[in-house]
């Protein structure tokens, strides 16, 4: 939580939240919250095309679990679009749905609906990334097979763990069904010929990755069959076959198969049109930290030193404070006290007091350092004292040593003698 200024701390309160993503054609972000570190999903993608005059395209998967996130990340979100059979009203062509659907086949490369048997495109993943790194894959549903005959034969297959496989029509000369991405994501074989002077249907395209393949086009003739486009995911599904020359049936788009963490759920054929995805997400889902266990302070090691124990007046003594983490984890909040009373009675502080790390601040004739020290490490506190009348310079340093007890109850010492100038010359310590 970050703190605005104030004399009254304010407390942090939890906030539940949540958004929907619906199909835009285009990736969407979303920016993890503070404190989130978990999000719930609902994720589903889109289905595949009906074809004009053929089968139903089948329908999308379903994705739903939590997902492990930390607050700052920036996810993006492609919400599938459903796979097209093309409008006879706009003449809008039959199209693969946005998301890695596979295109749907027709007569030839024609499209347009009313102008042969044009299957449904394949309906696009929906996907959820951090990075390059997918987190949710929601498959889609293949497109349904163009067929003059009408019915449900050749329907598209669905979306899902596995996705399920494009449908076979039973049916002499008809296009097999592509394999769902769970399965391979291979397209089905062209029909085989019924009689003489019949000829073979196409394959229809195999899935490239997480693109559903393209279904066959019939060739030969506008009323005969062709296959419907392969399901995005991911690994998308493959299309169906387009039927024999003189037969009607096309075979159906496999379902894309579907991804996530460990302990998601998985739903086979549950989305009509478009996909979609919620988040829904708790701002203490990170939970509170633990507490570290603290060092010992008998792990506090402290030592004080003078650079000399003689001095006449006007001479300078350095004083030099080490404190040493001995232990293996950070201590937090060592402190050391060092008592100046019985120096600057015969002495002042000169220069700077100086500390390699933490703090140190002075209190009248006493000196208190405080910082946190990482395994290991020495923090080293300096100061510098003129001596000006004759007598001595006695310090005390203390600190907590015991765990056992509250008060300050190690001490190091030390003891400057101080001579007139003119009676004795120090030598150097």
């Amino acid at each position: 939580m970050t703190a605005a200024l104030a004399l009254v701390p304010t407390v942090a309160q939890a906030a539940q939240g949540g958004q929907t993503f619906g199909y835009t054609g285009v990736p969407q972000t979303f920016t993890v919250p503070g404190g989130v570190c978990e999000l719930i999903v609902d994720a589903f993608g889109a289905a595949g095309g009906t074809a004009v005059y053929g089968s139903p395209g089948g329908r999308g998967g379903e994705v739903s679990g939590t997902v492990r996130v930390n607050p700052g990340d920036e996810l993006t979100i492609n919400v599938g679009g459903a796979g097209t059979g093309g409008n006879l009203d706009t003449g809008e062509p039959a199209a693969a749905g946005y998301g890695g659907g596979g295109r749907p086949g027709g007569f030839q490369e024609d499209l347009t609906p009313g102008n042969g048997t044009n299957g449904g495109g394949g309906g696009g993943a929906t996907t959820i990334t951090l990075g390059t790194q997918p987190l949710i894959i929601a498959g889609g549903g293949g497109g349904g097979a163009g067929s003059f005959a009408g019915g449900t034969d050749g329907q598209g297959g669905d979306g899902g763990q596995n996705g399920t496989n494009g449908d076979t029509p039973n049916q002499p000369g008809a296009g097999v069904g592509g394999s769902s991405g769970g399965n391979g994501g291979a397209g089905g074989p062209g029909g085989q010929p019924v009689a003489d002077f019949d000829l073979p249907g196409l394959p229809g395209g195999n899935a490239q990755g997480r693109t559903g393949g393209n279904g066959a086009v019939n060739l030969a003739d506008p009323h005969m069959g062709s296959g419907g486009g392969g399901g995005g995911g991911a690994q998308g599904g493959g299309a169906g076959g387009s039927s024999s020359a003189s037969t009607m049936y096309g075979g159906g788009g496999g379902g894309g198969s579907s991804l996530g963490p460990a302990g998601v759920t998985y739903n086979t054929g549950v989305r009509e049109g478009n996909g979609e995805v919620t988040l829904s997400y708790d701002t203490e889902s990170c939970g509170v930290p633990p507490t570290p266990e603290p060092c010992p302070k008998e792990k506090l090691k402290v030592d004080k030193t003078a650079d000399r124990t003689k001095v006449s007046v006007g001479d300078q003594v350095h004083y030099r404070i080490r404190v040493t983490n001995t232990c293996d984890r950070t201590f937090l909040n060592a402190t050391v006290t060092d008592d100046l009373t019985d120096v600057l009675d015969n002495g002042s502080l000169t220069g700077p007091i100086q500390a390699t790390t933490g703090t140190v601040q002075r209190s009248g004739d006493t000196l208190v350092w405080t910082g946190d020290l990482s395994p290991g490490q020495t923090a080293t506190i300096t100061y510098t004292v003129i001596a000006r009348t004759p007598g001595f310079l006695r310090n005390m340093v203390s600190w907590h040593c015991k765990s056992s007890e509250a008060l300050m109850n190690c001490t190091d010492s030390t003891i400057v003698k101080v001579f007139h100038k003119s009676r004795h010359k120090p030598r150097p310590w």
